[in-house]
């Protein structure tokens, strides 16, 4: 009960691994169902460039060998897919109109009625400008998840190579979501939300550690993530006595019920009560249809019963009442009523 979520079965385009090795259709199909059987959320992942860094492209195009991925996807019963050449895009950034075939992948996979998280995740360029105009490939005209991963952390935190766009550019982000009118699934808060937040993440995971007989969390520690940018400005901690307490923790058969416990008896009801809720979410399935959601009821919005009805210009999804409200309010902007 502690993992809702799993992703990155990889499949590849190309016929020698269609028949053998670990990564055939085959065995992903299974543990697809394996997984999906459990109530936990997957996605397949593919992308430009995956079959050329294994050495066998079969001399197949980029396009052509990730078409065939995601058939095997939609064949494999799997809800969705990570593609958009994802950790490979250095290679396809690396070729003429590599970018553009990029863009032409993640159309694929919604042609094909595919959750698409169009990955934008692993950087690929120093340039501001070159990350910045790859992305906006799928912000504007918009995809299920335009990030398969924004980072919420700074770059020298990744430990996935780094992110396209991360913790550095999250007013930019929210800027850009205000002057294209795009819900790109951020939102301004203020500094005094997120001291807010940080400081009862921490206490909670403080208590929930004791509770459970981990490794101790110092209130220093607690004061030092609250404020922190990154973890060059937390405190060190015991890494090999915190391995071994998780360690521990498997060999207990700690569930996600004894997270929710913990949480209620130290006085973090809220929390609590949003865990179980995920926890029901498992048995009851809903999430994992295709693109789904859920909503702050934890309601599920997906392909399903909230479709795309987007039949041209003026139809679709438009920003607008509570969303757009929110989407305009950065903090940095000037009140007319103070002039």
């Amino acid at each position: 009960g502690l993992t809702t979520y799993a992703e990155t079965l990889s499949v590849y385009g190309t016929e020698k691994v269609f028949v053998d090795g670990d990564d055939t259709p085959y065995s992903k199909a299974f543990l697809n169902s394996a997984y999906a059987s459990r109530g936990l959320k997957v996605r397949f992942s593919s992308g430009a460039g995956s079959e050329a860094l294994m050495g066998s492209s079969e001399m197949k195009s980029m396009l052509y060998l990730e078409c065939r991925c995601l058939y095997v996807t939609k064949g494999a019963g799997s809800q969705g897919t990570q593609n958009g050449s994802v950790s490979c895009i250095g290679v396809a950034a690396s070729v003429p109109s590599g970018i553009r075939e990029v863009m032409g992948e993640n159309l694929v996979a919604a042609l094909l009625g595919l959750e698409c998280a169009s990955s934008n995740d692993q950087s690929f360029s120093n340039s501001d400008m070159r990350r910045t105009a790859r992305t906006m490939l799928q912000f504007m005209p918009g995809t299920d998840f335009i990030f398969s991963g924004y980072a919420a952390e700074p770059n020298y935190d990744n430990m996935f190579a780094g992110s396209n766009f991360d913790a550095e550019d999250f007013d930019d982000y929210n800027v850009i979501q205000r002057d294209m009118q795009v819900d790109g699934g951020l939102r301004p808060v203020t500094e005094e939300e997120v001291i807010r937040v940080r400081r009862e993440a921490g206490k909670a995971v403080q208590a929930v550690f004791k509770a459970l007989g981990l490794t101790e969390i110092t209130d220093e520690q607690v004061e030092a993530v609250t404020y922190a940018h990154g973890s060059k400005d937390t405190l060190k901690r015991d890494t090999a006595s915190d391995i071994m307490a998780a360690d521990d923790m498997m060999k207990r058969g700690i569930t996600g019920i004894d997270v929710v416990r913990a949480l209620a008896e130290n006085g973090y009801e809220e929390i609590a009560k949003r865990i179980l809720e995920m926890l029901k979410q498992r048995v009851i399935g809903d999430y994992m249809q295709t693109a789904a959601i859920l909503d702050e009821q934890f309601h599920v919005m997906s392909g399903v019963n909230t479709p795309n009805n987007y039949m041209g210009p003026g139809t679709g999804y438009r920003v607008d009442g509570k969303r757009w409200e929110e989407i305009k309010a950065i903090p940095h902007r000037i009140d007319i009523n103070e002039f």
